[in-house]
């Protein structure tokens, strides 16, 4: 059993934390419709790779009574209002997390299955596409993108990215005779998963009331 959440607390939680830290804004309220499509699943008899290659060997029925699809209504607390619908049921889709955010003049969207690529929606001229490349990055944005442009990056890179941060602040400390104390950095810690949890209790209980449900402070 992995508790009484499946889509939200898997992709829902990637996609929430992400956006959190790009809006640089907490989810406050949240008001979810979950559903479950498929009631039953099989699984391979034998243990099999979590990855692996399907195939076609001797299955079991198991029924599942956690959510396999959803949408969510957002309110941020700097005021912004938001939705995202999460999946585990759409055929051809390969962990894509994407996020689009409009403003007064702008959106911007980004795809994970596309990741070195940022499209920026102009509303008085024309939309652009900005690639990944450390020559045209801020500073802070280019130290985390290690190849020149047009050389693609990804997931195993992020990951890099996020245990060189870690390791990096940990022996800062170190030198320094200190003891390591979380501070603002790119890799998540103990309070921000605190908070994710937070949030999907929320979303569950709204599941439940079919109301909005603050999330608990």
């Amino acid at each position: 059993m992995n508790g009484e959440s499946r889509a939200i607390a898997d992709i829902g939680s990637h996609w929430c934390d992400t956006v959190q830290f790009v809006l640089n804004s907490r989810i406050s309220e949240v008001f979810a419709e979950l559903s479950t499509v498929h009631p039953v699943r099989y699984k391979p008899k034998l243990a099999a790779a979590t990855f692996g290659q399907a195939d076609a060997g001797d299955r079991e029925a198991f029924e599942v009574a956690t959510e396999d699809a959803g949408s969510v209504l957002l309110r941020f607390e700097d005021g912004t209002r938001g939705v995202f619908t999460v999946s585990q049921v759409s055929a051809g889709r390969k962990n894509r997390l994407l996020f689009e955010i409009s403003a007064a003049e702008s959106s911007l969207c980004w795809d994970q299955e596309n990741p070195n690529r940022l499209w920026e929606g102009k509303r008085s001229e024309p939309n652009r596409e900005r690639m990944r490349d450390p020559g045209l990055l801020s500073p802070e944005a280019a130290r985390l993108a290690h190849f020149p442009g047009g050389h693609e990056e990804g997931w195993p890179d992020a990951l890099r990215n996020l245990m060189a941060d870690f390791y990096r602040e940990a022996m800062s400390k170190r030198e320094a005779g200190e003891a390591y104390r979380p501070g603002p950095a790119s890799f998540a810690t103990l309070a921000d998963g605190h908070g994710i949890m937070k949030l999907i209790d929320a979303i569950l209980q709204s599941r439940r009331s079919g109301a909005w449900v603050r999330v608990a402070d």
